[in-house]
């Protein structure tokens, strides 16, 4: 079936339930540990080096709750 066809209720046999969701929760997640640790670095040890490796996971790790989150806006349609 193409991808403009009619599709089946979603969880059935042609529109399978996703993970999408979890995958989500574990992209917040990763955001919240990653955004507490650059400011701990910053804050508590006073690392540069490592409050900007951290800073930067954390703004990949957006990256990726945004991608996640279009995902399933996409998988709704």
């Amino acid at each position: 079936m193409g991808r403009d066809g009619v599709r089946g209720a979603f969880g059935s046999h042609d529109r399978p339930a996703s993970a999408l969701w979890m995958r989500l929760g574990l992209a917040l997640f990763g955001v919240a540990v990653l955004g507490t640790g650059a400011v701990l670095a910053w804050v508590w040890a006073a690392s540069v080096p490592l409050t900007v490796v951290l800073s930067a996971g954390t703004f990949v790790a957006a990256l990726n709750v945004y991608w996640v989150g279009a995902r399933i806006r996409g998988e709704r349609r």
